[in-house]
């Protein structure tokens, strides 16, 4: 398991608690005055009448922001697995000219294209511009010890649709993962689904969905769609069992790749 899959499993572990929480309070506040003692006053019982007595909330308006929450999580994992893929790639290869295919050119790139745009990067990145020069002067022909941007290459997720992470994995140079993730046997019964195509198929559609449904709440778009707290969970588990399986697939082919 990578770090970027254990502090996602770690991040929805949380968000489930929360979600507990937020179940049972609303189990809860309608039937608090059935097992409050009146005649005993205080301020505890104070706040629990006052608890009682709130009324006009919906569990759907505080489920959808548990959805914001969760897509961004599902997003920070999808961008510290390329940075932990690209450091993979240069623990394996014996030297610079030695790393899959180009993965130094788009190193070079995409570095170039972050420090050109220093003075508008996204503010909730936290990158250090003077280490991303310095690691770009190891990085030359015939080098057996350099350091390559990984974290750069963070900046390709943009979403958390299927095709920003085919496009995002082809850039560090893993291909060929659609089939291992829709094959796994626990996302295939998560799905209730087995035929790789109709996996990928699914897979596809959910996560564009995901992605129709954060970007509605977060920006104030006109689908606000209303869900239970159970749909959340849902959509938690499918997210960490995607996670878990394409995790696996781009583990094995660093694991199995021949470098030069």
């Amino acid at each position: 398991m990578s770090q970027a899959l254990s502090e996602f499993d770690l991040r929805l572990d949380e968000l489930s608690k929360d979600l507990s929480l937020l179940e049972r309070t609303f189990e809860l506040r309608p039937r608090i005055f059935q097992v409050l003692d009146f005649e005993k006053r205080s301020e505890a019982l104070n706040a629990a009448r006052a608890f009682g007595e709130t009324t006009g909330n919906q569990p759907a308006n505080l489920s959808g922001p548990m959805l914001v929450r969760l897509v961004a999580s599902f997003e920070r994992y999808l961008r510290k697995l390329m940075e932990e893929t690209v450091d993979a790639w240069a623990k394996k290869a014996k030297g610079f000219d030695h790393l899959p295919n180009g993965l130094a050119e788009r190193n070079l790139v995409l570095s170039g294209r972050f420090i050109a745009s220093s003075d508008s990067l996204r503010d909730y990145f936290s990158i250090d511009l003077v280490e991303i020069v310095e690691n770009l002067a190891t990085c030359r022909q015939g080098s057996d010890s350099f350091t390559l941007n990984s974290s750069v290459f963070m900046d390709l997720i943009h979403g958390v649709t299927f095709d920003v992470i085919e496009k995002s994995l082809q850039q560090i140079r893993i291909s060929s993962w659609t089939s291992a993730v829709s094959g796994d046997k626990d996302l295939q019964k998560l799905l209730g689904l087995i035929r790789v195509p109709d996996v990928t198929k699914e897979i596809t559609k959910r996560l564009k969905k995901l992605s129709r449904w954060r970007n509605n709440w977060a920006h104030g778009g006109e689908e606000e769609t209303s869900l239970t707290f159970k749909e959340v969970r849902e959509e938690a588990n499918f997210l960490l069992t995607f996670s878990k399986a394409l995790d696996a697939a781009v583990t094995k082919q660093i694991k199995n790749a021949k470098l030069l």
